[in-house]
């Protein structure tokens, strides 16, 4: 073994070095596993591998698994319909997490239980023969030879690519499905730690050995190893294959999910022979199966590495596409549509829905950003009510770099379109990540803008938690000043409690005289709102001698100013 080898520093995998040694490593560094739970396997294969018998059981796609998949941010329009502009732009923001359970989704979390299973296989570390096995290919690699792990079982790893165009989800559904798998598994009674997936992203200057530097990395920030310093350093990129190939094999990697792989392929100076010995030594000597992701533009140049190294995607290409109108698209634009924080509340009529689609295509990412602007710009310019002009308006303003691909996928019949597309795909990645920024950038805008209207440091503190108080409470923010300066400057009152009691009152004085001068049938019918019923308390109060802040702090619809 060489003194590279050697010298990396790495959690103890031996016998004599089990339990205590195995998580004082990893508990000193402060990194995240969890500790292996067995439970017996049913199938005759899986039986006594600890590294299956380690992972939650398979499941099947069902309603319960169905719920637990989707990502829905939290909204309570009861209450957040009343706050202030910039914190409502906030709440937009956060669909930026919601995910929409689709079939495709699951196709890809099977895709991946059955993969990482199917790959541990003949891979069991407690195995005498693999253990020996594997000792023998790393003192062969290290000397530069290139030989098998696995003389028995499958001649290669099962692996499966995923081709899409930008933003209509791939990355996020892998990620969501590795997440129901824990990532590191330590097995103390057995003294070696499971990584059960890594995901890496291609480096946008394609450099392979970049990538293969970046996968040691991620290795040493899970475990706390020294990998890229020693194993890393000085190497050719055939050595750096070899040795990532070593570190993932010693760590029972379950299966390297490989994103953006366009980076790589379509960079100068990354030859397809590279490529090639990369996937064929992951493949048919470590045996560790590979899920590839890129665009629709690396699909070409893939097929005929795919072809070359044979068994490369023999679980499956999969080509994943923008929605079509068809019910999966009315699932998802119905279900999203539910997440408004504008002040109005509008349905999603057909027009609305033609209107939404045709600006994006249905590519799932543009969606939910041309759904945030949208709203973003109608709570800050106070039109607080989504319309098919204003959709129009707003993906007119952000999508003015994507029109000729968006034109082009309106027209998917004319055979030059197809180039058109392709030709647009990196531009579509990059103001995914624009628009991204746009939606957080808009919202700290307001706020900031917000903050400069509040009371400056001059004003007393009681005096400025009076003014943010009623604000709160949706009075008007210059309406709130003017009622607080009033309580303070002119009846010389000098805490927050008796400022807003004195608000709350003229409020209330206000209201009624208001009512006394309309003509008798002109008198409206109250509504539901917030203030109403904060006023239907506080009139109660009245009635039993309460003040207005003493009968909202007994409903519980206001904090204690009194206490620290």
């Amino acid at each position: 073994m060489s003194e590279d080898a050697e010298s990396v520093k790495k959690p103890v995998n031996g016998k004599n070095n089990k339990n205590t040694k195995l998580h004082n490593i990893i508990e000193m560094n402060n990194f995240g596993y969890v500790d292996a739970i067995y439970k017996e396997a049913k199938l005759p294969e899986h039986k006594g591998n600890p590294l299956i018998e380690a992972l939650p059981a398979f499941q099947k796609v069902d309603k319960e698994l169905i719920v637990k998949f989707g990502r829905y941010p939290s909204i309570d329009l009861a209450t957040e319909k009343y706050y202030s502009q910039g914190e409502r732009m906030q709440c937009v923001s956060r669909l930026d997490d919601y995910i929409e359970p689709m079939s495709q989704h699951f196709e890809i979390m099977e895709s991946i239980g059955l993969l990482v299973r199917s790959g541990y296989v003949n891979r069991n570390p407690l195995d005498g023969y693999y253990n020996k096995k594997i000792k023998k290919f790393y003192r062969q690699a290290m000397n530069g030879e290139n030989c098998s792990i696995m003389p028995i079982g499958r001649s290669t790893a099962s692996t499966k690519a995923i081709f899409g165009m930008s933003g209509v989800g791939k990355t996020t559904s892998l990620e969501r499905s590795l997440s129901f798998l824990p990532q590191v598994v330590c097995h103390p009674k057995y003294g070696f730690f499971q990584i059960s997936w890594l995901k890496l992203d291609c480096p946008l200057d394609g450099s392979l050995k970049q990538f293969l530097l970046s996968f040691l990395q991620q290795v040493d920030n899970l475990l706390g190893t020294t990998y890229r310093k020693v194993l890393g350093k000085g190497k050719t990129i055939d050595e750096l294959i070899l040795n990532v190939a070593i570190v993932a094999a010693t760590h029972n990697l379950g299966v390297l999910v490989i994103d953006e792989i366009q980076n790589l392929l379509l960079a100068a100076g990354v030859g397809q022979d590279k490529m090639l010995n990369f996937f064929v030594t992951f493949a048919n000597q470590v045996k560790i199966p590979v899920v590839v992701v890129g665009t629709s533009k690396a699909l070409k140049m893939l097929q005929g590495t795919f072809r070359e190294a044979r068994r490369i995607g023999d679980n499956g290409v999969m080509i994943w596409k923008a929605f079509t109108k068809d019910r999966p698209w009315e699932i998802f634009i119905k279900n999203l549509w539910q997440y408004q924080w504008t002040k109005v509340n509008t349905v999603l009529d057909t027009k609305l829905n033609d209107s939404i689609y045709y600006e994006t295509q249905g590519i799932t990412a543009l969606v939910v950003r041309l759904f945030q602007l949208s709203q973003i710009h109608a709570i800050f310019t106070g039109q607080e009510k989504l319309s098919v002009e204003l959709i129009q308006k707003v993906a007119k303003q952000n999508f003015g770099l994507l029109s000729p691909m968006l034109n082009a996928m309106r027209n998917p019949q004319d055979p030059k379109n197809a180039k058109a597309i392709e030709k647009y795909e990196d531009i579509l990645t990059n103001e995914l990540k624009t628009l991204g920024a746009t939606v957080a950038s808009k919202a700290q805008t307001k706020i900031l803008s917000e903050a400069s209207d509040l009371p400056k440091s001059s004003e007393s503190p009681e005096k400025s938690k009076a003014k943010l108080f009623l604000q709160g409470m949706s009075v008007d923010s210059a309406e709130a000043r003017k009622l607080i300066d009033e309580a303070f400057d002119k009846r010389g009152i000098k805490t927050c409690l008796e400022a807003v009691t004195f608000a709350l009152m003229k409020i209330q004085e206000n209201q009624r005289l208001d009512l006394l001068e309309l003509p008798r049938q002109e008198i409206p019918v109250a509504q539901p709102t917030r203030k109403n019923a904060l006023n239907a308390v506080v009139a109660e109060g009245v009635k039993n001698g309460q003040t207005p802040y003493e009968s909202l702090l007994d409903s519980g619809r206001i904090a204690n100013f009194t206490q620290e």
